[in-house]
């Protein structure tokens, strides 16, 4: 099962990381952002689209209760924001759902600044931070998968 993939990374992982990390092989591109007690992993691959997980790295499902989506608001160094809502599903310590995206909700993550990531049921802001690594990880979404 891929989220069993997805845990398997972010368990690994330092959660310390300050730098959107970056996987990729044929067909398939993966980038993760960790911060505090959360990582969030994207992925994509050409017959599902763009995916994510959020995962809580203590492996408890705390500051999930009443959340059935989030929202990744993307800020371009101008100020323009963009948001990319997204439906998620509890799966044990990680949320999980699939994006929406389009090019130009790309071009905001490739050139993004900075980044949120929050609860709009709970208004729990889960990570935030940079956009360092993005534009790599936007091309290989486009490179592996044609999104």
């Amino acid at each position: 099962m891929r989220i069993l993939a997805v845990l398997a990374v972010c368990l690994v992982s330092s959660p310390a990381l300050a730098d959107w990390q970056l996987r990729q092989s044929d067909g398939f591109a993966e980038v993760q952002f960790s911060q505090d007690d959360y990582n969030l992993v994207m992925w994509c691959d050409p017959r599902h689209g763009l995916q994510m997980t959020l995962q809580n790295t203590k492996l408890t499902s705390a500051g999930f209760e009443g959340v059935s989506s989030l929202v990744l608001w993307l800020t371009l160094p101008d100020g323009r924001t963009d948001r990319w809502p997204v439906d998620v599903t509890p799966e044990g310590p990680a949320l999980s759902g699939r994006f929406t995206v389009s090019d130009f909700n790309l071009g905001f993550y490739k050139d993004g600044q900075n980044f949120q990531l929050d609860s709009p049921q709970t208004g729990k802001i889960f990570l935030k931070g940079g956009m360092k690594g993005t534009g790599a990880a936007r091309l290989a979404f486009q490179e592996q998968c044609g999104i």
